[in-house]
């Protein structure tokens, strides 16, 4: 009799947590999605002296399909932005981390206020730098 029970119960347990998952996406649209703005960015940066460049790759957080389509649309436009936000730095930023981490905060407002322009909503949860390398 034992032997019917339990994985009779262990089925039950399994289907209440299914619910309960389930109802928690619907409900907060809660699936995490990473946009990578391919290919990387490549750039010079600094106004005087010598060529300085800038090569980063970037992605975005975002929750939900909803989001995520949003911001895929308008890959061009916040490609644009960013590119123009890493050419304006200066060597001072790019070179020390918390110069870098700075950077990233500022990246990340531009775009959320660049979705909240076009989308009505930032959209965006935050923003990563997958690799940052610099030639001075």
């Amino acid at each position: 009799m034992f032997k019917f029970l339990l994985p009779l119960a262990g089925l039950i347990v399994f289907s209440l947590t299914s619910i309960t998952q389930a109802e928690e996406g619907v409900e907060g649209g809660s699936e995490i999605k990473y946009i990578h703005l391919t290919p990387a960015f490549v750039v010079n940066y600094g106004n005087t002296g010598r060529m300085k460049y800038l090569r980063t790759e970037i992605a975005l957080k975002v929750y939900g399909a909803l989001a995520a389509g949003a911001v895929t649309s308008h890959r061009p436009y916040i490609r644009n932005n960013l590119v123009f936000l890493l050419t304006a730095q200066d060597g001072d930023i790019v070179n020390s981390s918390t110069g870098r981490e700075k950077l990233r905060k500022v990246a990340l407002d531009e775009v959320r206020a660049l979705m909240s322009e076009l989308e009505g909503q930032p959209m965006v949860d935050d923003l990563y730098f997958e690799n940052f390398v610099v030639q001075n």
